[in-house]
């Protein structure tokens, strides 16, 4: 069996891994956002509860945007390179204009900040960058096997050589 499918089928979290980890930053991010805004928010505006629906309406944003590119990318990988791009292309602009499109009705009902609400939304952004720290951290906790270590050229091209001499055997 090839060592790369014994890896991903080691990993305690599944083939999501990288999904739990990007939800996990940006669910971090709310929780110090949060923090933040109720010490400022505290000290200078009555309406917490305003402010900190607008916080957690964005990191809801944010993690369903992470559940489509998820979705979107899983899609493409079924496809060519050239309608794979023109997929991506697709879910990124349904993407953007649902979030758009909620954004419209945050600004028009005003019952959140969309302020607040943006800064959640960049939490995927920070999930994103927290990423390798969150990774290094899962590994430690033993929620996931570290990752291979990277061969070398050497072992590479002896390996290709190894198949290469197995398939001229197996056909003559």
């Amino acid at each position: 069996m090839n060592e790369a499918l014994e890896t991903k089928n080691k990993k305690k979290l599944g083939e999501n891994s990288t999904l739990i980890e990007l939800i996990t930053g940006i669910v971090i991010f709310g929780i110090l956002s949060q923090i933040g805004a109720a010490v400022i928010i505290i000290m200078k505006h009555s309406r917490f509860l305003y402010y900190s629906l607008g916080i957690w309406a964005g990191i809801a944003m944010a993690i369903g945007c992470a559940f489509h590119m998820n979705y979107s990318i899983s899609k493409a990988l079924d496809f060519g390179e050239a309608d794979a791009i023109k997929l991506n292309k697709k879910y990124s602009i349904i993407r953007y204009f649902s979030l758009c499109l909620i954004f419209a009705v945050i600004m028009i009902f005003d019952f959140i900040s969309p302020l607040t609400a943006f800064l959640g939304v960049m939490g995927l952004k920070i999930g994103a960058y927290l990423n390798p720290f969150i990774h290094k951290a899962f590994i430690g906790l033993g929620l996931e096997e570290p990752d291979p270590e990277p061969k070398s050229l050497e072992e590479l091209e002896k390996e290709a050589a190894e198949k290469a001499e197995k398939l001229e055997e197996s056909g003559s």
